[in-house]
Order: structure tokens, then sequence, then C-alpha cells
């Protein structure tokens, strides 16, 4: 009994075997339709006894090769009208299967089945042709808001460099193009919030002199907000930020904050003049004079707002609404200490005096913010309004009507 069932076994086996045999040659008698097929080889790619040999993998990139090569050419044709989801999608899968092919066969030449690979110089020199058309793929995909396809064809341009089937394909290891694709991989792996995939685009884009600020901003983002944070890891990439792209506000402002929060006033103030000794920008000399008052140096922060509105560029509104905060804000300590004090005592009135004094000071600048800026209320309106209530009713009743309170 025990040898029927065995022998029953073999058959079902050998059946099997001839079975995804008779679909591969299936597929090749159809070669002509390469789209049909395309999809009659599929079931050999996932039986083992099929997918296990490199010619069905090569024969599945071949038959995408020929759906490219056709859609391809219309690109070229007078009229002629391409359809670039097919065309990008038999890309993408070209990749795949002779990737796979290389990989299969390579196996094959370990195990010592083979003496060596025969198809690896052939489908690299295919892959290399038409690798450059992943580009145009990725910003298709990217501008039609589909990042998971950008980030696909992307990733298999940067990725190539590293494959070993193009070990002695000079043109793809040596690709100067690859940092600035990969920032664009890195790119769309941030808007589909996959951390892992930035970490390894953008850890390649970051050298690219011109575009890799895009690569450390990805990364600083990936280290900062993911699951599981990593502070030194996004310290150092926004501090490498400031170092390789000095006039991308986005380092600077990221590590004043973190300066200010830190309470390392004087550590960022000593960053920011190198910065400034570099590049002086409105910006910079913003920044420069926040943390001057941070450290509460009035005087040097004045100096440095009004700086900014001598030179009449931008962050004008900013550094007058800045000036009011030197005053105002003052102030606020004193009315707190006044709301712990009786009104009897001595100190409550002679604090009043100080608090309207300050007010005073520092009404004309929030009043010039208002002006340069009358939309952005944040730097001016209750700062006004506060300042009005204690100096003047009519002016306070103004506004608040202004401000549609």
């Amino acid at each position: 009994m025990k040898k029927v069932l065995f022998s029953a076994a073999l058959f079902f086996t050998a059946c099997a075997v001839s079975a995804q045999e008779s679909v591969v040659k299936e597929a090749k008698s159809a070669k002509s339709d390469p789209v049909k097929a395309a999809q009659i080889i599929e079931p050999a790619l996932t039986d083992p006894s099929t997918a296990n040999d490199p010619e069905t993998w090569k024969l599945a990139g071949d038959f995408q090769k020929s759906i490219y090569d056709d859609e391809n050419m219309k690109l070229y044709l007078p009229g002629g009208q391409a359809d670039t989801a097919k065309l990008y999608n038999s890309l993408a899968k070209m990749f795949e299967y002779y990737t796979k092919c290389d990989e299969v066969e390579q196996a094959k030449v370990q195990s010592g089945e083979l003496k060596k690979p025969k198809l690896r110089k052939k489908l690299a020199k295919t892959l290399a042709t038409v690798r450059p058309q992943l580009t145009n793929a990725g910003s298709d995909a990217y501008n039609a808001g589909n990042y998971a396809n950008a980030l696909k064809f992307f990733g298999l341009y940067v990725d190539a460099p590293q494959n070993p089937l193009f070990a002695d394909e000079d043109a793809v290891k040596n690709d100067t193009l690859t940092p600035l694709i990969a920032n664009y991989a890195a790119l769309a792996a941030n808007s589909l919030k996959d951390n892992a995939a930035v970490i390894k685009y953008a850890t390649i884009g970051k050298e690219h002199k011109e575009e890799g600020y895009r690569s450390l901003m990805c990364l600083a983002e990936a280290y900062g907000k993911g699951e599981t944070p990593d502070s030194a890891k996004w310290l150092t990439t926004i501090q490498e930020g400031v170092e390789k792209f000095p006039s991308q506000e986005y380092f600077i402002g990221n590590l004043m904050d973190y300066y200010i929060q830190k309470g390392k006033i004087d550590e960022g103030l000593a960053q920011m003049d190198a910065v400034l000794a570099k590049n002086s920008t409105p910006y910079f000399m913003y920044v420069k004079g926040v943390l001057q008052y941070e450290k509460k140096d009035y005087e040097g922060a004045i100096a440095t707002f009004n700086q900014i509105i001598a030179e009449g560029k931008d962050f004008v509104a900013e550094a007058y609404s800045k000036i009011g905060d030197c005053s105002f804000f003052p102030a606020q300590e004193i009315v707190e200490e006044n709301s712990k004090l009786s009104m009897d005592d001595p100190k409550y009135a002679t604090n009043e005096a100080k608090i309207k004094e300050l007010y005073e000071k520092a009404l004309p600048f929030y009043e010039k913010a208002k002006e340069a800026k009358p939309d952005n209320r944040q730097l001016w309106g209750q700062y006004l309004l506060n300042i009005y209530w204690k100096l003047d009713k009519e002016k306070y009743n103004a506004l608040e009507k202004e401000l549609g309170y």
C-alpha cells in the first residue's frame, strides 16, 4: 500500500512539473503578443519547479521588455500616444524579473550546478539602457501624488549601483545622478511616512552638493517624529544641515529652537555669529536677535532688530514686534507682581507707573508692525489690545471691533 501511495505522489509531482513546463512553452508560443504571453507565464513565476530556472525569469523579463519597447516607440512616432502607465509598469517588472533571473542564476553558480553565469552581462546592459526612464516614471508618479509608485521607481534607480547585476557596468556604478535621485526617493518616502525608506535613501541623497538639504530635512523629520524618536541623531542631522547648507533657514531655525529649549543660549549665539560671518541674511539676524532677547539682553536685541529695520528687506515687521516685546514682557513681570500686592501698598502705585512707561515704550513698535503686516495679527494683535486697555480705552474699543472680538 505504501508503495502505491508513493508512486501516486511521484505521478502527481510529475504532472505538476509537466503542467508548469507547459505553461512556459505556451508563453513562448504567444510571444508575438507580449501582453498575453506575460499573463500566461505568471503561474510559472511562483511554482518552484519553474521559478528556480533563470530562463523562466528571463523569458518573463523579455515579455515585459517587448511591452516596454512597443509603448516607448510610440513616444517617438509622429502623433504617437504611449500608454505611460503601461510603459512604466513594464519597466518596473523588467527590472524585477531580470534581477530575479540574475539572482537565481548566481545561486546555481554558487551551488556548482552552473560553471559560470551566462545571462548577467546581457541583462545588465539591457537594464542600464532603460534605467534613465525610471526618473521620468518617478517624476510623473510624484507629480500625480502617487508617492508609492514614485518611491518604487526612484528606488529602483538609486538601488542599481549597489546591485551585483551591474558590477561591470561603470556607467551605472559611477552615475553622478544617483545622489540627486535619492533626494526624490527620500521625499516620496517622507510623504508616505516610511521612515526606513527615508533613512535608506536620504543617507545617499544628503551627499548631493545642491539638493542634499532635502534629504537632511527628511532625515530630521524621520529621527524627530517617528515612532521611536532619536534626539541625538536628530541633532546631528540638523547640525550637519547647518554646516553643509548654511543658507537653508530650516536647519538654523530648528537648531536655535533646540538651544532655547535646552537653555543653551550662549552656545546658540556663538553658532549664529559663525553663521552670520559667512552669510548675513535678515532671517539669520532675526534669529540672533531672538536669542539675545531670550537671554534678556534687550539692548543687544534691539540693536540687532534695528539693523534689520535699517536694511529694509525681510523680517522688518517681525523686528518691530520683537522690539516691542523687549518692553512689553518685562512689563508683564511687573503686572504679575502687582497681582499679588494690595492696591494700598505704595509699591503698587510705583509698579503701575513702570508698567505704563514700558507700555508707552512698546506701543509705537507694535503699531509699526501692524502697519508693515496688517494681516499678521500674531505680531501685534493681543499686545496692542493689552496696551490700549491700559492707555487708551477708545483705541482699545476700536481695535477690539477690528479684530472681531
